[in-house]
């Protein structure tokens, strides 16, 4: 009886304390912390260093244009809604781009397209000619010799990117017609064309301020590298005179092609937007999820938090395309909240802590990109040497480190009996094909058992 006198004296202090640490969470989240100058800066927008007129991106966008209309026109009416919508807060308002529907037509990256329209000229002609004015558009777009996406107003989660799939409709359709040039004995034709290809595609990926901009540059390059190893192939012989240029256009890629760290700065700048606002528009959230923003998120210290994800993002992702291949193995993209996490910017913390995605395959993208290009700058070097069959695993042990593969940083491998240079690609890529997604299941040109391959 004593003992429960005892208790119902002091069982008041316990709520009590319940309430005294509610009141202390509440004071503690009143306050926010000052934004990080770090913060603040990155991802901001910043100015064109290519003038407009001779930047290849406006043609780039104008290749979603609609049919008979002015391409260039189309961009710059593009470029100033999406400036405009930035300004006043708005989501954009885009006009609608008609366009006929094209032809399927053979994609390089999947399969031989000299193959598959070998003895089908004339009706690959028929098909290739409903391309006739998006051919047009892509040879001026050709014709530029700088390339600057433009990120000169703040890209939020709501932006638009330009359409860039009629660009890639484009190139096969060029690549396409390169390959009838070769079928009908034009090869100087057909190699010119892939020249000009490959030129751009390398403009677009060092070019690129966005990870979309450079995911579709890889994506088209890997398109132009796939129809040159085609070409050597299936020609070498009538290549053989033309070496020099093969040496030439297959240059290894600049590092600027393969580093992520302006493209991260890019993507923070968006998630920046957003939790400058989380429940502002375009979300949905009912009136307690509004209370508990009000209450328990803190804008600048989850920006600062998303801040040191990024940056520290950008520094992972810097390393040897072997460290990063092994690494990403034992990547953790989903921290656990630990219970004093709760205290202080809850709200925040679960975004930063679950919300936050992973951006290694995108690195490894650009790897694998990069292998393919040493893969063909080395099968290059041995046509241009002519170096007899018997010799070629001399040559390729020989080669130095501009033709190792990436991931091992060993030379090349070169299997005499099939006659064929390979080198390894990324788990990534082995799982996924060309990182299209783990339900990408398309077949990949030369590619077997995560490895791409050329046969000379």
């Amino acid at each position: 009886m004593r003992s429960v006198k005892r208790f119902l004296r002091w069982y008041w202090l316990l709520p009590m304390a319940v309430l005294l640490l509610a009141a202390g969470v509440l004071l503690v989240n009143a306050i926010d912390v000052p934004l990080s100058a770090e913060a603040a800066a990155m991802g901001e927008p910043r100015a064109a260093k290519v003038a407009e007129a001779d930047n290849a991106y406006l043609a780039a966008i104008g290749m979603g244009a609609p049919d008979g209309a002015d391409s260039l026109t189309y961009a710059r009416a593009w470029l100033a809604e999406a400036r405009a919508a930035a300004r006043e807060n708005r989501p954009e308002k885009q006009a609608e781009a008609k366009r006929a529907q094209r032809p399927a037509l053979c994609d390089a990256a999947q399969t031989s397209c000299l193959a598959a329209l070998q003895d089908k000229e004339e009706s690959a002609a028929a098909q290739i000619a409903a391309y006739g004015e998006d051919l047009a558009r892509y040879e001026k777009l050709l014709a530029y010799r700088a390339f600057e996406e433009i990120t000169d107003y703040p890209f939020g989660m709501e932006s638009q990117f330009p359409r860039y799939a009629p660009m890639g409709a484009a190139q096969r359709a060029w690549l396409a017609r390169a390959a009838l040039a070769l079928h009908a004995g034009r090869v100087d034709e057909a190699l010119a064309m892939a020249e000009r290809d490959i030129a751009f595609q390398r403009l677009m990926l060092t070019g690129s301020r966005t990870l979309v901009g450079r995911m579709v540059a890889a994506a088209n390059y890997t398109r132009a590298l796939s129809f040159v190893a085609d070409l050597l192939q299936t020609s070498l012989a009538d290549l053989k005179p033309h070496a020099p240029r093969l040496q030439a256009m297959l240059q290894p890629l600049q590092p600027a092609a393969l580093n992520l760290d302006e493209l991260m700065a890019g993507e923070f700048g968006m998630m920046k937007r957003f939790l400058h606002d989380p429940a502002g528009k375009g979300v949905q959230a009912d009136w307690p999820e509004k209370l508990r923003l009000l209450l328990f998120y803190k804008r600048n210290a989850t920006i600062n938090d998303a801040h040191a994800f990024y940056s520290g993002k950008q520094q992972w992702l810097r390393k040897p395309p072997a460290q990063l291949a092994r690494e990403i193995r034992d990547e953790v993209t989903e921290v656990e909240m630990k219970p004093w996490d709760y205290l202080y910017n809850p709200m925040g913390k679960i975004l930063t802590r679950v919300a936050m995605p992973s951006f290694s395959s995108y690195a490894l993208r650009l790897h694998d990109l990069d292998a393919m290009n040493r893969l063909l700058g080395l099968a290059a070097e041995i046509v241009a040497a002519d170096v007899p069959a018997e010799d070629v695993g001399n040559f390729v042990a020989k080669a130095g480190a501009r033709f190792a593969d990436p991931y091992s940083g060993k030379p090349m491998t070169w299997d005499a009996a099939d006659k064929r240079l390979s080198t390894s690609l990324s788990e990534a890529y082995a799982r996924d094909g060309a990182g299209g997604g783990a339900k990408d299941s398309r077949k990949r040109f030369n590619i077997e058992s995560g490895r791409v391959f050329i046969r000379l």
